[in-house]
């Protein structure tokens, strides 16, 4: 029998590495007895208060999968099938999901917004927000960006810097 090469470690994806200790602790503590299952048992409970409170604020928590499943359906909750995310051209959501997006928000659309660096403007955001206001052309509804881009770089917490501003003032 060969054995498997290992394989360096990498950011590909967070399903490449394994458990972390903690967590592994975690469930082998949970794994004994019998508990209600389908989020009805005290862990799902105590987990989600957690959230909350780590958040510091009341508000619904769902469980899902992977990073895949939270980034789409988080981005499905927020229009219907006739609107539109945008996103840089090179960002996760457009680049690594798979089509995801569209298909758990029923066909919301992902356009895509070019700047340097891997960053969106807020002219960027702007232009395709006006870009045209038939009923054909799938309306911007949300706008996906992230602390650091998919090219390395880093969003700064300035409202200029981001295509955050624009998201807010552009109607």
């Amino acid at each position: 029998m060969s054995k498997t090469k290992p394989i360096p470690r990498h950011f590909a994806s967070d399903n490449y590495a394994g458990i972390c200790p903690e967590a592994w602790q975690a469930l082998e503590a949970a794994n004994h007895d019998h508990a209600v299952g389908y989020g009805d048992d005290d862990w799902t409970d105590r987990a989600a208060n957690l959230i909350r409170d780590t958040f510091e604020t009341g508000c619904e928590v769902f469980f899902v999968f992977n990073g895949t499943a939270a980034n789409s359906l988080a981005l499905a909750s927020t229009g219907q099938s006739y609107h539109s995310i945008l996103c840089h051209e090179t960002a996760h959501v457009e680049t690594d999901e798979c089509g995801a997006p569209e298909f758990f928000s029923n066909g919301m659309k992902v356009l895509q917004v070019s700047g340097p660096e891997g960053k969106i403007h807020p002219e960027g955001v702007e232009q395709m927000v006006r870009k045209r206001a038939d009923i054909h052309y799938p309306k911007p509804r949300a706008v996906s960006l992230t602390q650091s881009t998919e090219l390395g770089t880093v969003n700064s917490r300035s409202p200029r810097s981001t295509g955050g501003a624009a998201s807010r003032t552009v109607t």
